[in-house]
């Protein structure tokens, strides 16, 4: 790391979070073992830049390994939720450490060729000020008031998907396996003033209640709740007609990041 290397302004723990699950990932590319580098560079992005990110000052962070590499028919798919090529793997850690940075304005790419390694590129926006009022910033934080997601699915890998894209966005979250536990937990919320800004029901429940049932209860505690209908099978009348079984939103598994981040923007902001 340079001396003269920018700062930024981050959450510490979220950011370390990200990196954590990059280096993870390096290591299980490696299962006969190597080395993981890793270094940190000032650079300056300008209008020739084909990078999706804005004109100015960043710092690169590399994450290089000596691993199996990633074809680059793959590069598109490596962030998206579900996806991996690692056995007894959830996919959930690089699609995690992509939104944290995302969430900070910043942008993660890769480069990489089948049996030659990988090297993942993190760029951070630098901060405008030389040195950052910790305390201060913590005080800005905590003022924000954090909006509440109630989430509904029988599927463990995607509650923890969605749970984890929501988290590092900067929602507060609950989970809910059936119907009745998403019942009882809104119910609750709602008797304590703490209602959920948002409901995302997934529509089919094998041997509970689904997304049918419970949008009518919903709706009888609250007439005016948010919810979002999600299910894999898009051919469901529901996922075509939302708005007439009282939902306020749609979304298809298996989902991205932005979408499931433009899907509950859009129910929060009423579009």
């Amino acid at each position: 790391m340079p001396d003269d290397l920018w700062h930024v302004e981050v959450d510490e723990g979220q950011i370390k979070q990200a990196i954590s699950n990059m280096i993870i990932n390096a290591e299980q590319a490696m299962p006969q073992g190597g080395v993981i580098k890793i270094r940190a560079e000032n650079i300056v992005i300008g209008s020739k830049d084909t990078l999706l990110l804005k004109e100015g000052k960043y710092i690169r962070i590399f994450i290089i390994d000596q691993g199996v590499g990633i074809s680059k028919e793959l590069f598109g798919k490596i962030f998206d939720p579900y996806f991996t090529t690692k056995q007894n793997r959830t996919g959930l850690g690089l699609t995690t450490a992509y939104s944290i940075i995302y969430k900070h304005h910043g942008l993660i790419t890769v480069d990489s060729e089948p049996g030659a390694g990988t090297t993942f590129y993190i760029y951070l926006p630098a901060s405008q000020k030389i040195t950052a009022d910790k305390k201060g910033v913590e005080r800005e934080g905590a003022a924000k008031v954090k909006r509440k997601i109630l989430v509904m699915d029988d599927e463990k890998m995607i509650l923890e998907l969605t749970y984890n894209i929501l988290q590092s966005i900067g929602y507060e979250v609950e989970l809910a396996r059936d119907g009745k536990e998403a019942i009882e937990l809104y119910r609750k919320a709602k008797e304590t003033n703490g209602s959920f800004d948002v409901v995302i029901i997934d529509l089919t429940i094998p041997g509970g209640m689904g997304g049918r049932e419970a949008i009518k209860e919903l709706l009888k505690i609250d007439p005016h709740v948010k919810a979002i209908v999600s299910s894999g099978y898009s051919n469901d009348p529901i996922m075509a007609d939302y708005e007439t079984y009282g939902f306020k939103g749609v979304i298809a598994k298996p989902y991205s990041i932005q979408e499931l981040r433009r899907a509950v923007s859009d129910v929060i902001n009423g579009k």
